[in-house]
C-alpha cells in the first residue's frame, strides 16, 4: 500500500470511530449510598435491574461506589462524605434521610440523583418541582401528603380506632406526622406519637403505645421503620391491632393494610434520571416527578386473625390482596 493511501485509510478510521472510543475515556463513577446492606431491598434492587436494563452496569460501563449504612442512620452522614470525598460524577439514593445526608454533604457540586417520600421543597432539595434549581433531581413518592387519606382508610376499615398510636423515626425528614394529626382531629381521633431513632427503640415505643391506650398503629414509612416493620406487624398481631402504613413491604410482614405509590415501580423511574445526568444534563434542570402509580395492599389473613371484617366493597377496592 502506497504511503499517501495508507494516511487516507487511518484518517477515514478516525472519523468513523466515536471520539470516545479514541480516547478510551474512563467509565462514569456513581457513588450510591445504601440505607441497608449488600443484600438490597425489594426496592434497591427494582433501581439496580432499570439501570442495567438500560445499559448502566457495574463494572463493564459505569464503575458503582457502594455505601452501606446497615440500617444505622448515624452513620448517614459519614458515608456520605466518604462518597462526596471520592469525587464521582453522580452521587445516587432512595429516601429522603440519605438523600438528605448527601445532598448537604456534596455543597452543590455533584449531581445527586435518587427519591424521596416527602415534599423536595418543603425539604428544602428544590425550588419547585417543575424547576428544582438546585443540585437534586429524581421523583418523590409524596407519602406524607397521602398521610391523611391512610387516616380515612383506618377509620372506613376499622370504625372503632378511636385512639391511634402513630409510630416514626423523626430523622426521616417528612411532615407525615402533621398530615395524619390534621386528618385525625378532623375524624375525631385521639393521636399519640412514639419516635424511635433506632431498632432499639422500638420496644420501648410499643410499650407507650400500650400505655396510652391505642387501640390501632398507624406507621410512618422510612427506612428505619422498614427494618423492624416485622416486629411492629407482629405487636399487632398479639395485640389484635389494625397497623396500617405507606409501604407495602410492611403488608407483606403481617400489618393490616398499606395505601401509597408503589415504590418498586417509581424507583425504576430514577433509572433514566441517572442515565440524563451521565449524558451531561444538570439536576437544575430536570423537573422532579410526582408517582404515577398507587396501590392499596391488605393482608387477609391478618384481618381475619385480629377479627376484622372488611367490607367486600373495601376489598373490591384493593390492588392486591395477601392471603
Amino acid at each position: 500500500m502506497k504511503r499517501r493511501e495508507f494516511i487516507a485509510l487511518i484518517a477515514g478510521a478516525a472519523v468513523s470511530f466515536p471520539l470516545p472510543i479514541l480516547a478510551q475515556k474512563s467509565p462514569a463513577r456513581i457513588g450510591w449510598l445504601i440505607y441497608g446492606d449488600a443484600a438490597l431491598g425489594p426496592v434497591d434492587q427494582s433501581l439496580k435491574d432499570a439501570l442495567d436494563q438500560i445499559g448502566i452496569i457495574d463494572g463493564r460501563t459505569v464503575e458503582i461506589i457502594h455505601r452501606y449504612a446497615k440500617g444505622d442512620s448515624t452513620r448517614l452522614l459519614t458515608l456520605a462524605e466518604e462518597l462526596v470525598a471520592l469525587k464521582p460524577d453522580l452521587l445516587l439514593a432512595l429516601g429522603g434521610d440519605v438523600i438528605k445526608v448527601l445532598f448537604d454533604a456534596s455543597k452543590g457540586r455533584i449531581p445527586v440523583v435518587g427519591g424521596v417520600s416527602e415534599s423536595p421543597v418543603r425539604a428544602g432539595l428544590a425550588t419547585s418541582l417543575a424547576k428544582p434549581e438546585k443540585n437534586f433531581t429524581g421523583v418523590t413518592f409524596l407519602t406524607d401528603e397521602m398521610a391523611a387519606k391512610r387516616m380515612e382508610i383506618l377509620k372506613e376499615v376499622a370504625p372503632n380506632a378511636k385512639r391511634v398510636a402513630v409510630i416514626f423515626n423523626p430523622q426521616h425528614f417528612d411532615d407525615e406526622v402533621a398530615f395524619a394529626q390534621r386528618a385525625a382531629q378532623s375524624l375525631a381521633i385521639d393521636i399519640t406519637t412514639h419516635p424511635i431513632n433506632s431498632a432499639g427503640d422500638l420496644d420501648g415505643a410499643l410499650r407507650a403505645a400500650s400505655e396510652s391506650g391505642a387501640n390501632s398503629l398507624f406507621v410512618i414509612s422510612s427506612r428505619l421503620t422498614s427494618i423492624v416493620a416485622a416486629r411492629i406487624a407482629q405487636y399487632g398481631l398479639e395485640q389484635r391491632l389494625p397497623v396500617v402504613t405507606s409501604w407495602r413491604e410492611f403488608v407483606t410482614s403481617g400489618a393490616l393494610l398499606s395505601y401509597g405509590p408503589s415504590r418498586i415501580f417509581e424507583a425504576k423511574r430514577v433509572a433514566s434520571y441517572v442515565q440524563k445526568i451521565l449524558k451531561g444534563a444538570k439536576p437544575a434542570d430536570l423537573p422532579i416527578e410526582q408517582p404515577v402509580k398507587f396501590e392499596l395492599v391488605i393482608n387477609l389473613k391478618t384481618a381475619r386473625s385480629i377479627g376484622l371484617t372488611i367490607s367486600r366493597d373495601f376489598l373490591l377496592r384493593a390492588d392486591d390482596l395477601i392471603d
